[in-house]
């Protein structure tokens, strides 16, 4: 029998992640009391790390984009300066190696370089990126909307079809990868300008450091916060409780009862909607749109800690991060989920993301050795066979993941020689790992879908604000699309989940999930 405890704050924070921690620190800085709750034992959530035998791994972002937007959000916190150091990107494939951290007139020179008969369709591309990127800046612009509404009428693949020849070319413009072209043309624009513009940064210090200075912030112990912040680890919340439309408070695992008329929830939107709240709690049609909008694949992840002195780590010598695709898989047939068999050669098959994520922070990795990450996309239902029940997998489970991770080192062998002989720890993770310890449902690594036919938005259309009141979202699901990259997003809607707080904003009159119609 548990005993029912009460416990009353201005706001709860269900989940200790980025957005949720950026919300609890405004809040508590403006004077409220503020109660996080988070279920694993750790600050941070996706962003954090984990431990292997002295190595360091992610749980999930390797760095981020936006620097400035970080930056000016760490200032309204009164964090000191973050000091960020650049992390470079190339494509290798094709037989080819194409530096892509670099400007867009950069990208035109080594591009035209190699593509010379493209060279006029390869200018255009980045004059077309450049003035939509513009347009986005300031999209509510009666011009740049319905320049953007035009823009966003043909799909990024539609657009590439019609103006490059060479379908390597095509593949790599269209998603800065070895992929077929597959958003719409407003994310396309603002991927490349992530990439190339922005840049891709790690924070000096590491990611575990980042998400403990906004948990300091969090708790009010740094600069001027008239508030009261506290963080409880390990503290599940089963239920968020509401009233007439209105939220209550939440309910733990355990039963404890913490009271509040204000919830904002950094869980994504499918665990909110679905599994914390209920269908009984909203409106139908809120509800459906929920259960049914398109998220993103998720990925097998491979980490690796290796003795530097064994392989041969040259192919990072101009970036930490690759971008490969060796040979092709049969994807269609093997990576079919309905498939009573796994082809460890497929996923190999598919473009990689090898990142030598040591190379910037030799603290990941004790002296000698380092840290590479290979991840692949995964069908989540491809995996979902293996679990009998939450938390549990059959036996085959371990054999097949472990030979997935040696199929993929077995590819990388080709860009990292030596690399299957100098492992030293070696760590695999599924979908399924994504779902349960990282929190994401159906373990989606990027939020919502990016397909251009189930988001075609010009611009990120914030989702903070929920058909309940006091209840809002935080986290990179809280906007329609990444424009700004996961973890900026995520501290934005930490930022506008906090002012909604603030100014008592109501309900959301609208459905506005992606893909809802």
């Amino acid at each position: 029998m548990f005993l029912l405890m009460s416990d009353r704050w201005d706001v709860i924070v269900v989940g200790a992640g980025v957005g949720g921690l950026t919300a609890a620190s405004m809040l508590v800085k403006a004077g409220l009391r503020v109660l996080i709750l988070e279920r694993n034992p750790h600050p941070g959530g996706t962003a954090y790390v984990y431990h292997r035998k002295g190595f360091t791994f992610p749980m999930g972002p390797l760095g981020f984009s936006s620097p400035r937007l970080i930056k000016k959000a760490l200032k309204i916190l009164d964090e000191e300066d973050l000091k960020l150091l650049p992390v470079h990107y190339r494509i290798k494939a094709f037989g080819l190696e194409i530096p892509v951290s670099v400007t867009f007139s950069g990208m035109i020179e080594a591009l035209t370089r190699l593509f010379p008969e493209e060279g006029k369709s390869i200018k255009q591309f980045f004059r077309d990126m450049k003035r939509i990127v513009s347009a986005t800046q300031l999209p509510d612009h009666n011009f740049n909307r319905s320049f953007l509404e035009k823009t966003s009428k043909n799909s990024a693949f539609e657009y590439l079809s019609g103006k490059i020849k060479d379908g390597r070319l095509r593949q790599v413009l269209g998603s800065i990868g070895t992929q077929e072209p597959y958003s719409n043309l407003p994310l396309m624009a603002a991927m490349w300008n992530l990439m190339s513009n922005e840049g891709i940064w790690y924070p000096a210090g590491g990611m575990r450091a980042f998400c403990k200075r906004l948990a300091q912030a969090a708790l009010g112990r740094r600069g001027n916060h008239q508030g009261v912040g506290e963080i409880r680890l390990g503290a599940e919340v089963s239920q968020v409780r509401t009233e007439r439309g209105k939220t209550s408070g939440v309910t733990l695992k355990d039963g404890t009862r913490m009271e509040s008329s204000v919830i904002i929830s950094n869980a994504d939107y499918k665990t909110t909607f679905i599994k914390l709240i209920g269908s009984r709690s909203i409106p139908d049609e809120w509800y459906r749109a929920v259960l049914n909008a398109k998220q993103t694949k998720s990925v097998l992840q491979v980490c690796l800690g290796v003795d530097t002195s064994k392989v041969d780590l040259s192919s990072f010598n101009d970036a930490e991060r690759l971008i490969y695709q060796g040979r092709s898989g049969n994807l269609s047939e093997d990576l079919d989920g309905g498939s009573d068999t796994i082809h460890p050669e497929a996923f190999a098959g598919q473009e990689l993301e090898i990142s030598y994520w040591s190379k910037k922070d030799r603290a990941l990795a004790p002296e000698g050795t380092g840290v590479i990450i290979i991840r692949t996309e995964a069908e989540y239902s491809t995996f979902r066979k293996y679990r009998p029940a939450w938390g549990s997998r059959f036996p085959l489970y371990q054999d097949v993941k472990i030979r997935l991770g040696k199929a993929l080192i077995r590819e990388v062998e080709n860009v990292i020689p030596g690399l299957e002989n100098a492992i030293l720890v070696m760590d695999v993770a599924t979908p399924l790992t994504f779902e349960e310890q990282g929190g994401r449902s159906e373990g989606a690594v990027a939020g919502w879908s990016w397909n251009a036919e189930d988001c075609p938005d010009t611009h990120p259309r914030p989702l903070v604000r929920t058909p309940i009141q006091g209840l809002y979202m935080a986290g990179y699901q809280a906007f329609s699309t990444l424009f700004m990259g996961g973890v900026p997003m995520a501290m934005e809607s930490g930022k506008q989940a906090s002012e909604a707080v603030l100014h008592g904003a109501g309900p959301a009159e609208n459905i506005m999930i992606p893909g809802a119609g």
